[in-house]
């Protein structure tokens, strides 16, 4: 794979107190699930695995993809670091690759809107969920194009449309989907005014 965006920002990725705040709310959205130790769980979208190490423990085992291997790499000397040794980095675009693998979760944070089949990679990770099991999403609610007004490389939606997304769950043969507010980002707008971007977590199950 090509450098992308993401190879190029990932030494400076765990810098911003923002990022980190951000994925502090999700994970504890995500860890109010009924988690286990007993649990195979992959994280789509892992970056550097602000969100995934922090559930790390309390599951059997994470599979930690994403699709720049920048990321990975610090994510890797993390996991080194740490002693971490149930969380395994992997280079995976599901744009273009296939992964057979089945869990007893999926989730992913601010993920969805880099990508540009959405629907596509949604209908991957479903198949790769054992039945009864749960998939946990957190993105931007929709928007008109202000958050990333000053980085939009790599951007393919502003955001989603809670229901609709909810529907396109039903599709797929999702159940029991729940959306809460897990954050909300505020942003400098214009004559000294603020922005508030919510972020929601959408979870499903599988049937079972």
């Amino acid at each position: 794979m090509t450098e992308n965006r993401f190879d190029r920002a990932a030494g400076n990725w765990d810098q911003e107190k923002r990022r980190i705040e951000l994925a502090d709310a999700i994970a504890a959205g995500i860890a109010r699930l009924p988690l286990h130790t007993g649990m195979q769980a992959m994280e789509y979208g892992c970056g550097t695995g602000l969100v995934g190490l922090k559930l790390a423990p309390s599951l059997g085992s994470l599979v930690a993809a994403d699709s720049s291997a920048g990321m990975l790499e610090i994510l890797r000397n993390k996991i080194s670091e740490q002693g971490i040794t149930n969380v395994s980095p992997h280079l995976l675009d599901l744009h273009q690759d296939d992964f057979n693998r089945e869990f007893d979760l999926i989730f992913s944070a601010m993920t969805l809107h880099h990508l540009e089949n959405v629907q596509a990679v949604l209908a991957k990770l479903c198949a790769c969920l054992k039945p009864g099991s749960i998939l946990a999403l957190a993105d931007l609610d929709e928007e008109d194009g202000s958050f990333h007004k000053d980085n939009p490389d790599g951007v393919m939606h502003h955001g989603f449309n809670r229901q609709k997304l909810a529907r396109d769950l039903e599709m797929l043969g999702l159940l029991a989907i729940e959306t809460s507010t897990v954050h909300t980002i505020r942003r400098p707008g214009s004559h000294g005014s603020e922005r508030s971007f919510p972020v929601f977590l959408m979870t499903a199950e599988k049937k079972s």
